[in-house]
């Protein structure tokens, strides 16, 4: 074997380094203040500076990749599969419900969501996954107007932006309460709200 391919490393190592030290760096951030150095990281990982620095670009790289992965996570939540059969009101008060029980529990949102919520790199992250979220809201509205669970005169683009507003800002409020209110009972006070917007029951 040459020494060439003695150097290259195997796709499914590269993954798995990679992910140790994403591992890494989500601990110092929760252990910390919503931030880290990239020695930190490659110290606790048990890598050198100079491996972290190849597979993220940078500090900003690697923040960015442990903000994609939180969202890709959040996305697999609310956007899982409910029978499309089901009245879209009880569909779509427990997929709220899903996603009110994914930001409670996730280790990441309080420190994505509150300690690096004013950072360049969640902001950048954010307004993309805003926009995809109030897409979502839309074509999900739209759906449920032309089921007739929702009445005509629901604009679903306006409603969409309006509620995926709302219904993130109600969330991080009450994450940030000590203590935290129960999830159902969050729950069912933010579908009121939803429930008002679309004139629909409760």
């Amino acid at each position: 074997m040459s020494d060439q391919a003695k150097t290259i490393e195997k796709p499914d190592h590269k993954v798995m380094r990679a992910a140790k030290i994403l591992a890494a760096a989500e601990a110092i951030l929760r252990e910390g203040e919503g931030d880290l150095e990239m020695s930190q990281v490659a110290e606790k990982a048990d890598v050198s500076v100079g491996l972290a620095y190849h597979y993220f670009g940078s500090k900003s790289g690697m923040l960015g990749a442990i903000i994609d992965a939180f969202y890709d996570r959040y996305n697999a939540v609310v956007n899982q599969y409910i029978d499309p059969d089901i009245n879209w009101g009880v569909r779509e008060k427990a997929r709220l419900m899903a996603a009110v029980e994914f930001l409670y529990n996730d280790p990441m949102a309080p420190i994505i969501l509150g300690k690096m919520a004013h950072t360049n790199q969640v902001a950048a992250v954010e307004s993309t996954r805003h926009e995809e979220m109030i897409e979502m809201a839309t074509r999900n509205i739209g759906s449920g107007v032309k089921r007739g669970d929702i009445g005509q005169h629901i604009d679903p683009a306006i409603a969409g932006a309006a509620i995926t507003g709302a219904m993130r800002g109600g969330i991080m409020h009450a994450m940030g309460m000590k203590p935290r209110p129960d999830p159902a009972i969050l729950t069912h006070q933010i579908w009121g709200m939803i429930a008002g917007a679309l004139d629909i029951e409760r």
